[in-house]
């Protein structure tokens, strides 16, 4: 079985929010694995794995008032992690309205 690993997008993502959020015990993304990845066609699921503890209640935390700018979404896209258990679950990477994303890494921007 091959081992998944984050790609370039979900590094960069997962390093923003550790950047956003370390004082919560975000880890960085050398610290998170990748359980599972599924491409919707409206945007990305990937199940986190992570020894690192949040000291923050169960919910999802969000880019802080950014978003991804990527050529070929016009709208962009949000990204959310949810937290469950105090532990680092899944990133959610969608479009905005209805528009559609095949998943493949254009060239994208958090802005």
């Amino acid at each position: 079985m091959t081992e998944l690993k984050l790609s370039n997008l979900e590094t960069i993502i997962l390093r923003t929010f550790h950047e956003t959020y370390s004082n919560l015990g975000f880890p960085p993304p050398e610290n998170i694995a990748v359980r599972r990845r599924e491409n919707t066609g409206a945007g990305r699921y990937v199940d986190l794995a992570s020894a690192d503890t949040l000291t923050i209640e169960d919910g999802y935390l969000d880019l802080a008032g950014r978003y991804i700018r990527m050529s070929g979404v016009p709208n962009g896209l949000m990204a959310v992690v949810a937290i469950q258990h105090g532990k680092l679950d899944q990133l959610e990477i969608a479009t905005y309205g209805d528009v559609s994303w095949d998943g493949e890494e254009r060239t994208w921007a958090i802005i």
